[in-house]
C-alpha cells in the first residue's frame, strides 16, 4: 500500500519531537516508507530506528507499539492499545495534599484478557461496551495486580467488528455503583470491585517488607451463609473479630483458594446482619469437590467421600533436611529425615482429588508412630507392607477430611488437617432422591 505525508503526520511529528530538527519532514516520511513498506518493519520499531539512528532520544517518543493486553508488563510508559470496555464506575478519592479527584475505574478486556483500568478525568463519555482505542497509558502493578492508567484525552471510540463481538461476560459494574455484590462461596481468583457482606472469623498482623519499608498487613478469616475464605488488608480498617461489615471494592487473588484483598479503597460499613455466628464456623464448611474445583479451592473446607486408590508415594517417604522437598527412590537419603503420608484419589460423587494425609494423621490411619514404622519396614524388608496396610485401612471406606484445596492445572489437590471416619452412604436412597429431583 503506497502512502504519503498525510497518512504519518502524527508520526513525523513525534519523531520531530525526539530528534529536533536534523531532519526535514519529507526526508523522515522516505525513511518511515521504507521502513514500513519495504522492510515490513512495524511503526514503532521504524520511528525507533529512525531516531536513534540520528542520534535522539527514543524515550521521547509518544506513540509505542500496539499491544494486546496480554503482551503489557509493569512499569511501562507511552503503552497503546485497543480494547472494549466491560465495566466503569465513578470514585472521588483525596490526594496526599488533601483535594477530592474525581476518576473513573472499571475493566477492559480483549481477546486476550481483562485487565483494571484508571482513567484520570472528572467527566466520562463512555460506557460499558464501548470499544476504544488508549494512546500514551501506562502501567503500575501493586499486590501483582496489573492496572493500566490513562490519561485526560488519551481514549477515544473507535469501530473494531472484532472487538464488539468478543462476549466478554456481562458488564454489570456502571458509574456511580458499586459492584456487584458476591456470596463467598461463589468468589474466584481475578474478581475486583468485590462487594460482600461477611463477618470476620480472626484477624492477625503481619510485618512485611515492601519497597525497603517495613509494612504492617492484616490477615485472617470470613465468612458468610455460604462459606469462609482467607482475606488480606493491605491497608488499617479497624477490622474487628466477630463484627459483620459490608465490604465495597474487594478484589479476589489467590492463596490455597480464593484469597479476597482489601486495599486503600475498600470501603468497609458496619452492619447488623444475619450471618452465622463465630461458633457456626467452628466445625468447618461443608463443601463438595465440585464445588472447591468451580472456585480454585477453599482455606478451610469439610469434604465427605470414599477412597478410591492410594497412589504411589504413600507410606514410608524421605524428605531433604534443608528443603523438606521429597527425595525420590534411588537418591541420596544421606542428608534426608524420614516422613510419612498418604497420597489418595478421593471421590464424593461431584467430582474428584488427589487429597494428603500429613505424618500425623497417617499415624493415626495406621496405629503406628513413626518409629514404629521404620522397624516395620525393616521387619518386612521394604516399604511394600505399609503401603498394604494403609490400603486395608482406607479403599472404599468413607471418609470426613477437613483442610484446605487448591485446583490448578494439576487438578485439585486437597491437603487435610483432620481426618476421621464418615458415615456409610445409602446408596439406594441417595439414588432415588437424586431421581426425584430430576423429575421435578
Amino acid at each position: 500500500m503506497q502512502t504519503n505525508e498525510a497518512d504519518f503526520e502524527t508520526h513525523v511529528d513525534d519523531i520531530v519531537k525526539a530528534i529536533g530538527d536534523k531532519l526535514e519532514r519529507s526526508v523522515i516520511v522516505t525513511e518511515l516508507k521504507r521502513y514500513v513498506e519495504e522492510y515490513g518493519i512495524d511503526l514503532a520499531t521504524a520511528k525507533e530506528s529512525i531516531v536513534r539512528k540520528h542520534y535522539g532520544n527514543p524515550g521521547a517518543l509518544q506513540m509505542g507499539a500496539e499491544k494486546l493486553l496480554a503482551q503489557i508488563g509493569p512499569g511501562e510508559n507511552n503503552v497503546q492499545f485497543k480494547a472494549k470496555i466491560l465495566s466503569i464506575y465513578r470514585k472521588e478519592i483525596t490526594t496526599k495534599e488533601g483535594a477530592k479527584k474525581i476518576l473513573f475505574e472499571g475493566e477492559v478486556g480483549d481477546s486476550t484478557m481483562r485487565m483494571r483500568y484508571s482513567y484520570w478525568s472528572d467527566q466520562c463519555d463512555f460506557e460499558s461496551g464501548d470499544v476504544v482505542e488508549v494512546l500514551n497509558a501506562y502501567s503500575k502493578s501493586w499486590n501483582d495486580r496489573i492496572t493500566l492508567n490513562i490519561n485526560d484525552g488519551s481514549m477515544k471510540k473507535i469501530q473494531d467488528n472484532d472487538l464488539e463481538k468478543l462476549d466478554l461476560g456481562v458488564a454489570k459494574n456502571t458509574m456511580n455503583q458499586a459492584g456487584e455484590e458476591v456470596e463467598l462461596v461463589n468468589l474466584k481468583p481475578g474478581m475486583s470491585n468485590v462487594s460482600v457482606k461477611l463477618r470476620i472469623i480472626d484477624v492477625e498482623t503481619r510485618s512485611i517488607t515492601v519497597k525497603g519499608e517495613p509494612k504492617t498487613i492484616f490477615g485472617g478469616t470470613v465468612g458468610d451463609k455460604t462459606g469462609t475464605c482467607r482475606f488480606t488488608s493491605w491497608e488499617d480498617h479497624n477490622i474487628i473479630a466477630g463484627k459483620t461489615y459490608k465490604i465495597d471494592n474487594g478484589y479476589v487473588k489467590e492463596f490455597n483458594g480464593p484469597d479476597l484483598q482489601f486495599g486503600e479503597y475498600t470501603k468497609f460499613t458496619e452492619i447488623d446482619d444475619d450471618l452465622p455466628s463465630l461458633e457456626d464456623y467452628e466445625d468447618g464448611v461443608q463443601y463438595s469437590l465440585a464445588q472447591l474445583d468451580e472456585r480454585n479451592g477453599a482455606s478451610d473446607a469439610v469434604v465427605e467421600g470414599h477412597v478410591f486408590t492410594i497412589r504411589e508415594g504413600s507410606g514410608l517417604i524421605f524428605r531433604d533436611k534443608e528443603t523438606n522437598r521429597l527425595v525420590r527412590n534411588g537418591d541420596d537419603r544421606k542428608n534426608a529425615n524420614p516422613d510419612l503420608r498418604i497420597k489418595m484419589i478421593f471421590d464424593d460423587g461431584s467430582g474428584s482429588c488427589t487429597a494428603y494425609l500429613n505424618c500425623k494423621l497417617t499415624e493415626k490411619v495406621l496405629g503406628r508412630d513413626l518409629d514404629s514404622c521404620l522397624e516395620f519396614v525393616k521387619d518386612n524388608f521394604g516399604p511394600e507392607a505399609l503401603v498394604e496396610e494403609i490400603e486395608d485401612a482406607l479403599l472404599l471406606k468413607p471418609l470426613k477430611l477437613r483442610g484446605f484445596a487448591r485446583s490448578d492445572e494439576y487438578g485439585l489437590s486437597f491437603f487435610a488437617r483432620s481426618c476421621e471416619p464418615a458415615n456409610e452412604l445409602d446408596v439406594p436412597s441417595v439414588a432415588r432422591q437424586f431421581l426425584a429431583a430430576l423429575e421435578g
